[in-house]
């Protein structure tokens, strides 16, 4: 069994539970923080092809980003 696992972890089959632990952390951090500033980033062109004020449609985009965001950070990644 041992040996099995070795032989595993060197053709790169295995990988480490901490590493990848952490490496998913740290997307999940950049697409978090890619959301947050994406209201900011398209508020004024969606304003303008409405016709409306643009500080209103980033509060609005903000509001339901954040909420879509803490209803996805309750997923919980289990590595077991």
């Amino acid at each position: 069994h041992l040996a099995r696992l070795r032989l595993q972890r060197m053709k790169g089959e295995l990988v480490d539970r901490a590493r990848a632990t952490a490496l998913v952390f740290r997307l999940a951090r950049e697409e978090r923080d890619s959301w947050l500033n994406w209201p900011a980033r398209v508020a004024a062109l969606i304003a303008a092809d409405l016709g409306v004020e643009a500080h209103s449609i980033q509060r609005l985009i903000e509001t339901h980003v954040r909420g879509h965001l803490a209803e996805l950070a309750e997923i919980r990644a289990e590595f077991r």
